[in-house]
């Protein structure tokens, strides 16, 4: 049996970091939205772990692999998972690629070999894994807190085109969450959308960022901020068309970055092959 799987990537659109924590992680509040720009995986029964992988330069072990052998270690007598990737979501821009392609794996690792888990187990594996991987389960509109595992699902339909500028440099993940000084921000229920406590860091540390940034709050949009840790940006619009031409307005002034206009989904992967029943 084979499995292929989309995983979807995500945006933030708030971000407040509450405080650092005890064992080194950040305290957030965070509403973010899954979008239909996505990694294809592939996923079948093989002897060990294996992950192949359109990009060559992943520092440390794989975020795929470190689920694939969580899953493995409750599923008595499976010997191993063959997984094959194939990016469509941009490496170090903020919209959680790994995380999300981490939760895909949960996922169809659990189909491949029954028992399934339960959703319990299932966040519990991927709290495990990373602090992003447990809204990949979920997907759709969501309110992330602690680290990102207590996930709330946002009932308010989202109905937005998005926007997505991603310059062609990624961001150091740890470094701009190390920049971050307390003292600014609260809780994500008194923010504005597109509000980022870690905008100012990453600009900071990457100031070539600044014209990107300008260029995407300077839209006639709905609302715009940086995702994640960046180095990627957003727009929101109330309807395609509007994204389509804001999109070909910034291919022209950024030709080297990528533009992508992106819907929202209400899944944080969606099983294309393989996963029925």
């Amino acid at each position: 049996m084979k499995i292929e799987v989309l995983a979807f990537a995500k945006i933030n659109l708030i971000l407040r970091i509450l405080r650092r924590r005890e064992d080194g992680y950040h305290e957030i509040d965070s509403i973010v939205q899954t979008i239909d720009l996505a990694d294809l995986l592939t996923v079948e029964p093989a002897r060990g772990v294996q992950v192949e992988n359109d990009l060559t330069d992943i520092d440390g072990e794989d975020l795929a692999a470190l689920a694939a052998r969580a899953v493995l270690r409750r599923k008595p007598g499976a010997e191993g998972v063959r997984i094959t990737v194939k990016k469509g979501i941009p490496a170090g821009a903020g919209l959680g690629g790994g995380s999300s392609d981490a939760a895909a794996v949960i996922r169809a690792v659990d189909r491949l070999f029954p028992p399934r888990l339960s959703p319990e187990e299932l966040l519990s594996v991927a709290t495990d894994v990373g602090s992003d991987v447990p809204l990949f389960l979920y997907g759709g509109r969501l309110r992330m807190r602690g680290r990102g595992e207590v996930i709330t699902r946002i009932d308010a339909a989202a109905e937005e085109s998005f926007l997505l500028l991603v310059p062609p440099l990624r961001s150091d993940t740890g470094r701009v969450y190390r920049r971050w000084r307390p003292g600014v921000g609260g809780r994500a229920s008194d923010a504005g959308l597109g509000a980022n406590d870690l905008l100012s860091p990453a600009l900071s540390i990457y100031p070539e960022l600044v014209a990107y940034h300008r260029a995407v709050d300077r839209l006639d949009s709905l609302y715009a901020g940086m995702s994640g840790s960046g180095a990627s940006f957003y727009a929101a619009f109330a309807d395609p068309d509007s994204a389509r031409g804001a999109a070909g307005r910034l291919r022209r002034e950024f030709p080297r970055a990528l533009v992508f206009v992106c819907s929202p989904t209400e899944e944080g992967h969606r099983i294309t092959r393989g996963g029925s029943g």
